[in-house]
């Protein structure tokens, strides 16, 4: 009984449909899926006992897909394109992201075959994940003339879950990643060569009105001219689909980050609390 009244307040009840009824007999969609559409949105940010408005948007698409090499095996994919937020206030600025994603592999019985000598399967109790990144943008135009742009990031990534739906995951694991930072004195080369742990973690309702998500990056990077510094930072957002209008779910999203040794074009650290509301046209199941 404690377990079914569970299912139906997240909305994980095997078989619900996902379609409502109007008197009048017409069907509307009553599940979203928070990993798809088109986003728009605004949202109040606390930063440093300081207030600002920002406006975010950037383009969602996810895909589950079984794998041509093994039967038992799929694929969850999630690519977010062109992610823009944009903030006023007393130190104005915006970051971009060309590309973000999270492709993991479930497999049913994971195993690792090892070749030498004779061959031999050992059980391996995890999911692999690769997470990329490109083109990460930051423009701070109070900090002066100059910007940070972190080219590219990888990671290789586990996942003790193991799920075998897209609405649940947990994947950590080592990271690689190059960054720039371009000052008015020139522009500084910095690399961390899998020094850094990455973690992308998330759990959704099956109808996708609650969906919650945490990331975080924390390591040592190192300077091209020399030098070394430990640097973290994370971010966790909680969201809340509150009504849809035509079909295209409307949410309230709250956030809360983190920075350390990592901020602008000084490694500043940093602390941010935010709420607002955004939609995600096509972003029904």
């Amino acid at each position: 009984m404690v377990a079914l009244a569970l299912a139906l307040l997240l909305g994980t009840v095997p078989g619900r449909s996902c379609q409502g009824r109007t008197d009048a007999g017409e069907t509307f969609p009553t599940c979203f899926d928070p990993g798809t559409g088109w986003v728009l949105g605004t949202q109040l940010r606390v930063q440093d006992g300081e207030e600002a408005l920002v406006m975010r948007t950037g383009f969602l698409f996810r895909s589950a897909r079984s794998s041509g090499s093994k039967a038992d095996s799929r694929w969850f994919d999630s690519h977010r394109l062109l992610l823009t937020e944009a903030w006023g206030g007393e130190h104005p600025g915006l970051t971009f992201t060309a590309y973000d994603g999270l492709l993991r592999r479930h497999v049913e019985e994971g195993a690792i075959l090892v070749s030498i000598g004779r061959p031999r399967r050992i059980p391996f109790p995890f999911d692999v994940a690769l997470a990329v990144r490109a083109a990460h943008l930051e423009r701070r135009t109070w900090e002066g003339a100059g910007w940070t742009l972190e080219t590219g990031r990888v990671g290789l990534l586990l996942d003790p879950l193991r799920t075998n739906t897209e609405w649940g995951w947990l994947a950590v694991g080592p990271a690689a990643s190059h960054a720039l930072r371009r000052a008015p004195d020139g522009t500084r080369n910095e690399v961390s060569p899998f020094t850094s742990l990455l973690l992308d973690a998330g759990w959704e309702t099956r109808n996708g009105r609650w969906a919650l998500r945490a990331t975080g990056l924390a390591g040592w990077s190192f300077g091209f001219d020399g030098g070394a510094w430990f640097r973290a930072r994370g971010e966790v957002a909680l969201e809340h689909v509150v009504l849809a209008v035509n079909d295209a779910p409307v949410f309230v999203r709250l956030t809360a980050a983190g920075v350390l040794h990592d901020a602008g074009l000084f490694r500043r650290d940093e602390g941010m609390l935010g709420v607002g509301l955004a939609v995600r046209p096509f972003g029904e199941r």
